[in-house]
């Protein structure tokens, strides 16, 4: 019934609080645990039909597609492509396209993050031709960057600048009043980051740097997020030789990671340091180096 549907709703939203706030790994069990004990089961043996019947598809392709991200944060890759894939069933019978485009850039997302640029501009394509059925411009913008992020791990610079115009034009466009409540991430500062993170893949590490500290004007709440674009800006110092403010950002950085649950967080800042180490023999790097060697040892 009803109120079934309203307490997956309300157990979600509480769950991507968490994730966000401490990381994947801090919640993921107990999220499952939730889908697989009280939801699954209405889904198995329930009877529904009607707008019931939809709703349920739909709260339970919400949650199951955030169990796929705790997953993928936790570096759980193969898991979590198996939960972005049963999302995306739930999602399809629920005949939601919203929800079915924002699945496919999760998925796109994960490939790149895997350094597989071209699954990854697949995958955005997909998501972009199912979002341009949805009439949701932020939806088609997220696609663009996703697809931009794929170019940048191909290191196809002008494919990844076209990409980046169409996500920019299309957010500047976008009515964001009647927006999905799970598409609320995506703002200036998340895609500043996505820019960020193009940008340091191509090695233009001065405007990986502007990106950067764009990315960091952003919610508070968003305490992983704000770990990842910290990282993000320390290498784009690291990248130019500027040692002493890498390391410095960078400090900042493991000490949120400290305070997460979050396997991604750890490997930002440990590539952070493989970069250190190739760009100076300087005490600090040496310092900040067995900081992320204990971080990476404790996760």
């Amino acid at each position: 019934d009803q109120a079934e549907i309203a307490s997956i709703r309300e157990m979600t939203r509480t769950f991507r609080t968490l994730d966000n706030a401490h990381g994947g790994g801090f919640v993921r069990e107990q999220a499952v645990r939730f889908l697989d004990r009280e939801v699954t089961p209405l889904l198995r043996n329930g009877s529904f039909g009607g707008p019931a019947g939809v709703e349920l598809l739909r709260a339970s392709a919400e949650l199951t597609q955030l169990v796929g991200w705790m997953s993928y944060d936790g570096a759980q890759h193969g898991l979590s492509q198996r939960y972005f894939i049963q999302a995306l069933r739930l999602a399809k019978a629920a005949d939601d396209e919203c929800l079915g485009a924002e699945i496919l850039s999760a998925m796109s997302h994960q490939a790149s993050y895997l350094g597989q640029g071209s699954s990854a501009v697949d995958l955005a394509r997909v998501a972009a031709r199912t979002a341009a059925v949805t009439g949701v411009p932020v939806l088609i913008a997220e696609a663009y960057v996703l697809e931009a992020q794929g170019h940048a791990e191909r290191k196809d610079e002008k494919a990844c600048a076209v990409a980046l115009h169409a996500a920019e034009v299309t957010l500047d466009k976008a009515d964001r009043s009647h927006d999905p409540q799970w598409i609320s991430y995506f703002d200036e500062a998340y895609m500043s980051a996505k820019f960020g993170h193009c940008f340091r893949a191509l090695g233009q590490a001065r405007e990986a740097e502007r990106f950067a500290k764009r990315s960091l004007d952003m919610d508070p709440a968003y305490v992983r997020g704000r770990a990842f674009n910290l990282s993000l800006l320390a290498t784009s110092y690291a990248q130019q030789g500027e040692v002493e403010q890498a390391c410095q950002v960078g400090r900042q950085a493991v000490s949120l990671a400290r305070g997460l649950n979050s396997k991604r967080a750890v490997r930002y800042i440990s590539d952070l340091a493989g970069v250190l180490a190739t760009v100076a023999d300087h005490e600090d790097v040496q310092l900040f180096r067995a900081e992320a060697a204990q971080l990476v040892g404790a996760a």
